[in-house]
């Protein structure tokens, strides 16, 4: 006879590969971060240094910057909502992870196109989480708690 008790409360576990899943995010998302305020600093730097460089060059350089921080600022938002979503483990969120990671995977294939060698790594994780999340006991950990996005 089958303890039912027990066969819910193995369900209810957090699979351990989403939680290592969820780290990566979390670091990942963390490395971003600093990663947005070091081109801050540099190109904020850069526009203050301007009359060396030529008013335009500095002004550009600042206004490129820019764009790049607020790029990867993106992704890093993209990052930490998945890691929420992962940790979270309510029903329906499984859905916005596979939506939140393709999204992400195209953002970083597009870059690597650019020539931004430091997305492969993301690229083998969200080719990971995509394909860990259609193992049966991650849909059953995602299907257990029947409460909304809150």
């Amino acid at each position: 006879m089958v303890d039912v008790a027990k066969v819910l409360s193995i369900q209810s576990e957090r699979p351990t590969d989403v939680t290592i899943l969820g780290i990566i995010y979390i670091v990942f998302g963390i490395l971003m971060v600093v990663s947005v305020v070091m081109v801050v600093a540099f190109t904020s730097m850069m526009g203050s240094y301007s009359g060396m460089l030529g008013s335009m060059m500095g002004g550009t350089m600042t206004v490129f910057g820019g764009v790049i921080a607020v790029g990867v600022g993106i992704l890093a938002t993209i990052e930490f909502m998945i890691d929420w979503a992962l940790f979270s483990g309510k029903r329906g969120v499984r859905i916005a992870v596979i939506s939140l990671d393709g999204r992400s995977h195209y953002i970083h294939c597009v870059t690597l196109l650019v020539g931004n060698l430091f997305v492969i790594p993301h690229i083998v994780v969200d080719l990971i989480v995509f394909f860990y999340m259609w193992k049966p006991n991650v849909i059953s950990y995602f299907n257990q708690k029947n409460t909304g996005f809150t």
